[in-house]
Formats: structure tokens, sequence, C-alpha cells
């Protein structure tokens, strides 16, 4: 009886993954930019709002990321992100915005669904090649995306890093490291939010305008930082 409740659980898990990476491909090909960017604003808003991303951090950033997680299932655990990527232009201001992704899968007992915004401040031009070559973009080894700092004191002495990262979570915000990540570049993503095929090199570049739905981003990119 054990072996025979054994096999069915097994094969049960099987399927279970295969359909749930069978889903993803349609997932990924089916949401919105323009929703993402509306989120992505008002979460940086908030997390300046917050004051737990020190202005000096904000100011030096070279780029920054948005991923918002999804968590969720029973025995099985998922788990996909969605979310984007701008940078600061050589001319100044900011680039348009690229679309990016992230998924994973693992065995666990998670009763329900949570959601977490994830911030990702790029200090480093070495971290905006990374994401403006396309493809995957890796956050292990020097690329490991490290907690950010919380205040200006921790600014100064805290070591640079090329990846600082910052967590909101039912209302709490922090920094928090994000490791052995995958990120993913999202084309179709793009083609549908630009009406045409785009790489993120020629967004970053500012080659690629960016659409009137992107300047809610940029507004709150540029927004004065609250006074302490």
């Amino acid at each position: 009886m054990n072996s025979t409740r054994s096999l069915f659980f097994n094969r049960f898990l099987v399927a279970f993954i295969l359909s749930f990476f069978g889903l993803m491909g349609p997932l990924h090909a089916s949401w919105n930019l323009k929703e993402i960017v509306h989120d992505a604003s008002a979460v940086i808003h908030q997390f300046k709002q917050e004051g737990k991303i020190p202005k000096s951090v904000w100011d030096k950033a070279k780029g920054v990321a948005y991923l918002e997680v999804t968590k969720g299932g029973f025995v099985i655990s998922g788990e996909y992100g969605k979310g984007l990527v701008v940078v600061r232009l050589p001319i100044g201001g900011w680039s348009g915005p690229s679309a990016i992704s992230m998924s994973g899968i693992g065995v666990g007992l998670q009763v329900g669904g949570t959601k977490t915004d994830y911030v990702i401040i790029l200090n480093s031009d070495k971290a905006v090649r990374q994401f403006s070559r396309g493809g995957k973009v890796h956050l292990t080894g020097e690329m490991s995306g490290v907690a950010g700092p919380e205040s200006e004191r921790q600014a100064l002495i805290k070591p640079k890093s090329n990846i600082y990262t910052y967590r909101s979570t039912e209302g709490l915000f922090g920094g928090i490291a994000l490791q052995g990540v995958e990120i993913r570049e999202e084309p179709e993503v793009n083609e549908r939010y630009y009406h045409r095929a785009v790489s993120p090199s020629e967004i970053f570049s500012g080659q690629v305008q960016p659409p009137k739905s992107a300047q809610s981003l940029i507004d709150t990119l540029n927004e004065p930082y609250p006074k302490e």
C-alpha cells in the first residue's frame, strides 16, 4: 500500500512540475509591461517616502530594476517574477523600461500566495552592461545582489557592490541579499510595448523613445527625495 501511494505521489509530482513549466511559456508571453510600469512607479515612490534607500544611493545609481515576485503553492512551491530595468542615459535623464522576468520551483509547504516587490540598484557600469546585452543575468559572484544600506551612515561604511537589493513585503521595507537568481530578458513583452522589436542595448542607449505610459515611472525616478 505504501509503495502504491509513493508511486502515485511521484507521478503526481512529476505531472505537476511538467504542467507548471508548461504554463510558464504562455505566462511569460502574456503579461503587460504597461501595468508593471505603473506598479514600479508606486513601489519606488513608496521606497523614497519610507527613506529606506538613502538619497546618496539613489543619486549615484547607474540604473534601477524592479521585480514583482509571487510565491505560492501546496507541497510544490512556485515562484514567478516580472519586472523592468531602466538606466541613466549618457546625456542625462532615464531610458525607457526593458522587460525582465524570473521563475523557479521547489518542494516545500506554502499555503496561499505571497507577493514581494524588489528594487534593485545598479551601482556600476558593469552591472548595466550585464542587463544591456539581453539574454540572462545571473545574480551570482560579484553580480550577487547585496543587501543595500538603509541609512546614509551605512552607505558611507558599507563596501560598494555592483548591485544593491531591497525588498518590500506586507508594508515592510529594507535591504535584503538576493543571490543565485536568474533574470531573463523578455523580448516579446518589449516588442508589444514598443510596437516593434527592440533590444535592451537600444533602449538603454536612448535610441528608443520611451512611450508616454513610461512617463509616470520617469517622473517618480526624478521626483525630489523627501527631506530628512
